[in-house]
């Protein structure tokens, strides 16, 4: 009896500690005038000593300001961080940089020194300058600005514009910063790559050997080789030239930015991942991360042709792992659903857990709802989270009827889950707002107004003729479809083999359809009978 206590108090304790490890999941939005137009975010878990979560800093970037904002240099809108509690409940937001400057975010650091401070890389303009630069700032979990330090570079890199800046923390505790000093009038210059101390001071800088019109269509994001050598890669995919497939590179420097090497990768996938599916022309904007035996994961962009319908092609995120010698070794895709023709916006970003999981999320559009630069019409974003062998753990769909989501970043939590950044518009792009998620590590949420929205499945087409197909995240099984009418009626149910239904024998209009899970769960969905 003496035994059974002892045991039953031990379980007791590893229960109430791993419940008290993971953090509340939660969905924040937060709107800004029109005026106020948020192009990106960037989120920060910032721990206690004793590993609880103190807060969340959430990055702010407006679309009219680097990058995007080139020749508006007299609309200055500096950039915001604003700070949240574990739950996901505003507690302040912070100008950044003074008044009548324009600066943006890339990425958010916590202060490897003291976990009390945080690190803010970001670009800033003036008026009064005809280029941008790179600057440093840091600030404690209070809000409180202490300093600012910006780097001027040499004049050859004086640009109209630093674009598609990528940055990490090395094992070091040092910033690398990477950007495309860029012209109006034609290319300036190679990437330029740059690093930081914590305490802002500039270290190295180099330029990338290879030609610059491959830095302009993407640069994939930053990570350090963790073979012992402080060696840096990115993934670079250039412009193609009429309907070559653009060029794929994986470029690996040194600490000082002296020492480049490339190697080609795959230019060109065409694989059958399972019958009637063929992946090519992969690669976009991607995203990789080392490990420790030499071993890589990268999410790419990939074009899927799909048999269900011959005149249709769509898009997917692949996850593949590359071997130390840089080829590939295992792959896998993220699949949407599929209303009509589907674009898989980019590779929005990744990360990856202490322990080798990684977390891929990215938007999904119409491209026929896609006017000036700005997407009309509801769409979602997936997130996936994978194995260090490129496994699919679990997928997750979110959408509403109301707004436009574009992702930004993700970053995986220190208590196995992940957080969700980035800005959501109303149909009519007359309202701009700011918004976070919070999954828990097995990809669940439990605030009613995000689960409802999130799904653990896709299915397509929709609107159907015939079949609608339905593919499940690894993580869960089906138990049954139902199908209602609009005036409540079950016109159709299935159990059983759950990876299609027919339609055939119904009526044009529109249906509520509902999946139940084995484990009880339900989700109910509009689909269209043409």
């Amino acid at each position: 009896m003496k035994t059974k206590s002892i045991i039953q108090i031990f379980l007791l304790l590893v229960i109430g500690n791993r419940l008290s490890a993971q953090q509340p999941d939660f969905y924040y939005e937060h709107r800004y005038p029109s005026e106020m137009e948020i192009g990106g975010t960037h989120a920060l878990e910032i721990r206690n000593d004793d590993g609880g979560v103190q807060c969340y800093f959430v990055a702010a970037c407006d679309l009219t300001m680097i990058g995007y904002g080139i020749g508006q240099k007299d609309q200055p809108m500096p950039a915001r961080v604003l700070k949240l509690s574990p739950e996901g409940e505003l507690l302040g937001e912070m100008v950044l940089n003074e008044a009548g400057r324009s600066s943006s975010i890339i990425s958010l650091f916590q202060d490897p020194s003291d976990s009390k401070y945080s690190l803010a890389v970001g670009i800033i303009v003036d008026s009064t300058s005809t280029y941008e630069k790179p600057y440093l700032a840091k600030f404690d979990v209070d809000m409180n600005l202490l300093w600012h330090k910006e780097f001027e570079l040499p004049e050859a890199y004086h640009a109209d514009a630093l674009t598609g800046g990528r940055s990490l923390m090395d094992s070091q505790g040092d910033i690398v910063f990477c950007t495309f000093p860029f012209r109006i009038s034609s290319y300036l210059s190679n990437l330029l790559y740059m690093r930081f101390s914590s305490d802002g001071e500039m270290l190295a800088m180099g330029e990338s050997p290879l030609p610059s019109n491959l830095f302009f269509s993407s640069q994939g994001g930053l990570f350090e080789y963790k073979d012992g050598s402080g060696d840096y890669g990115q993934t670079i995919v250039g412009e193609p030239e009429g309907s070559e497939t653009p060029p794929a590179y994986l470029i690996r420097m040194n600490r000082e930015f002296s020492e480049f090497s490339t190697k080609d990768l795959v230019r060109n996938i065409h694989l059958s991942i399972t019958d009637g599916i063929v992946i090519n022309n992969c690669y976009s904007e991607a995203f990789t991360e080392g490990m420790e035996d030499g071993t890589k994961i990268m999410s790419v962009r990939g074009f899927r042709y799909d048999g269900y319908d011959p005149d249709l092609w769509d898009e997917v995120i692949l996850a593949m792992k590359l071997d130390a010698n840089d080829s590939i070794v295992a792959i896998s895709f993220t699949p949407h659903d599929n209303d009509s023709v589907r674009v898989m916006a980019f590779c929005q970003g990744m990360d990856a857990s202490a322990d080798n999981k990684f977390f891929i999320c990215n938007g999904v559009y119409d491209p026929r709802t896609w006017h000036g630069g700005e997407i009309s019409g509801v769409n979602h974003f997936v997130v996936t989270k994978t194995d260090n062998n490129a496994n699919i753990i679990w997928c997750r769909y979110y959408r509403d009827d109301i707004h436009v989501f574009q992702p930004c970043s993700v970053m995986a939590t220190g208590d196995g889950g992940c957080l969700v950044a980035g800005r959501c518009l109303t149909q009519d792009n007359s309202e701009t707002s700011l918004f976070v998620l919070k999954f828990f590590e097995d990809g669940s949420l439990s605030v009613s107004n995000a689960e409802a929205l999130v799904r653990p499945y896709t299915f397509y087409p929709n609107p159907v003729s015939d079949n609608l197909n339905f593919q499940y995240s690894p993580d869960v099984q089906p138990s049954q479809i139902e199908l209602y009418d609009l005036q409540g009626r079950m016109v159709l149910t299935q159990s059983g083999s759950l990876e299609q239904l027919n339609l055939q024998g119904l009526s044009a209009g529109e249906y509520l359809m509902k999946v139940t899970l084995d484990n009880g769960k339900a989700f109910t969905d509009k689909v269209v009978k043409q």
